[in-house]
């Protein structure tokens, strides 16, 4: 069954303040304006791990937004293949207890747990549902989470391309994170300079971010041709970036161009 947190809170707030003083009384919305809890709006990259398994952490990731009584809505894409997909997320959060609930087609994902002082991490409790995929992993479980904040992987850069076939190239260039809309991802748009490249000398791309993944697709800065991808993961506090990359082949006898170049990418604000 999926829920709101507001619709559960609304419910037995009455008792609640009976019992307790942790919540407000007044309103009825279910959500609370504490000025003691914590922020937590930004760009996560969260773990689950199921209880008594030894099978890789199952991956959430994307972007949340907390409103003034610090009710929480966002987007999340679940990594679970072959039940992936990208759900809306909403939840509260209360002095530094967090509520999340994520619905992806096909999986119910409820998260709870305490953030840490600060805000740049949490962690906590899961349960998955199945309520339609029947991937053989998404089974209904339970297990820990744990979750980091990303920071905005925006500013200028310097870097390289190691390539498999032809040594090492130097890069630089300006890169800058789009506002947080409370998607799944967040867009990344840019230029790379690359002086002594053979493929191009200069390019510009557009791509995206959800959590620590990033994809940048980019084109020569001269003709607009495509020209490449890079595939990466940026560190929490977004200052690097390491990864892969790889061109499309063109013509004439120039390698590492002509079919193609691979390698790995590295790039640092």
């Amino acid at each position: 069954m999926q829920y709101r947190i507001s619709e559960v809170l609304f419910a037995v707030g009455a008792v609640l303040c009976l019992a307790f003083t942790l919540l407000s009384c007044g309103g009825g919305s279910g959500t609370n304006s504490d000025p003691s809890a914590i922020k937590v709006a930004g760009n996560w990259q969260i773990s689950m791990q199921k209880t008594g398994s030894s099978l890789p952490p199952k991956t959430q990731s994307g972007f949340l937004l907390q409103d003034p009584q610090n009710a929480l809505t966002g987007g999340m894409l679940l990594t679970d293949s072959p039940c992936s997909g990208v759900g809306n997320a909403s939840g509260s959060v209360n002095g530094s207890k967090v509520y999340l609930a994520v619905s992806p087609t096909g999986i119910s994902v409820t998260l709870s747990g305490t953030i840490a002082s600060g805000g740049a991490t949490m962690s906590g409790d899961y349960t998955i549902l199945s309520t339609g995929c029947s991937g053989n992993r998404s089974l209904s479980q339970t297990g820990t989470w744990t979750g980091t904040l990303v920071a905005p992987f925006s500013g200028s850069f310097t870097g390289s391309f190691v390539s498999k076939t032809a040594g090492t190239f130097q890069l630089s260039g300006q890169i800058t994170q789009g506002a947080n809309t409370g998607a799944s991802n967040a867009p990344l748009t840019g230029t790379l300079n690359a002086t002594d490249y053979a493929c191009f000398t200069g390019a510009n791309f557009a791509g995206a971010i959800s959590g620590t993944a990033v994809i940048l697709n980019f084109s020569d800065s001269t003709t607009g041709a495509d020209v490449g991808q890079i595939w990466g993961t940026v560190s929490a506090d977004g200052k690097s970036l390491t990864g892969t990359y790889d061109t499309i082949p063109v013509g004439g006898k120039i390698r590492p161009c002509k079919g193609g170049d691979q390698g790995t990418v590295t790039l640092n604000l």
